[in-house]
């Protein structure tokens, strides 16, 4: 028998197979949860779409699987490659409009994948500028975004050292790292897990302003 959230089916009622449409409904998954299918000691995710035969329902020892669910997650930011229709609207919805309210002097974008924006004259805060008083910054949306947030920024590297020694020409935490063989250097700036909070509405949770108001503060302490 199979057994689905604890309660045993009958085989007698499923000897055509069970949709996955119906053991999706049985799993109960809901609220950043997704349905899964454990037998024989395997855990595969169900698909909807697919229609489960009785034998895929118990193990090779007669033993019932179970239909479950379990949290959602994450498999940690990618980059480059082709981006999903949403990631790449919300993106550029978000850089038009910081170009409008935040940097009216211009921005540039990559408007077919929407992996970069760059600031062209970023004005650094007053601590740098025995350094720099300006600098071309990039920021690099991960593929997941918004649902998970930049890593660090990007600033061009004939800026030689910075005030506080986050500054590198190189790339931890599994940021990108295309930008560096193009001239640019890796400010570390990690978001923690859990911390990043984007909302449906993307207005009214954390966005392209929040970013841009941690890399104000990083720079500016």
């Amino acid at each position: 028998m199979a057994i689905i959230n604890g309660r045993r089916i009958d085989p007698k009622n499923i000897r055509n197979g069970v949709s996955g449409r119906e053991l999706v409904r049985q799993a109960q998954a809901g609220n950043g949860r997704r349905p899964i299918l454990e037998c024989g000691g395997k855990v595969q995710q169900i698909d909807p779409d697919r229609h489960y035969s009785p034998f895929e329902l118990v193990d090779k020892h007669g033993r019932g699987a179970k239909v479950t669910s379990m949290p959602d997650r994450s498999k940690g930011h990618t980059f480059g490659g082709r981006r999903a229709p949403l990631s790449k609207r919300l993106i550029t919805e978000q850089v038009v409009d910081v170009a409008e309210h935040l940097f009216k002097q211009g921005l540039e974008f990559d408007e077919e994948e929407a992996h970069w924006m760059v600031v062209p004259n970023f004005y650094l805060p007053q601590r740098w500028h025995t350094i720099a008083r300006e600098t071309p910054l990039l920021v690099a949306f991960p593929n997941e975004y918004p649902a998970l947030p930049p890593i660090g920024f990007y600033m061009m590297a004939d800026i030689p050292i910075s005030p506080d020694g986050h500054f590198f020409q190189g790339v931890a935490h599994n940021a990108w790292d295309e930008p560096i063989a193009r001239g640019w250097k890796w400010y570390c700036t990690y978001i923690h897990d859990g911390a990043w909070q984007p909302a449906r509405n993307w207005r009214e949770g954390d966005n392209l302003y929040t970013y841009f108001h941690l890399i104000n503060e990083v720079l500016g302490n």
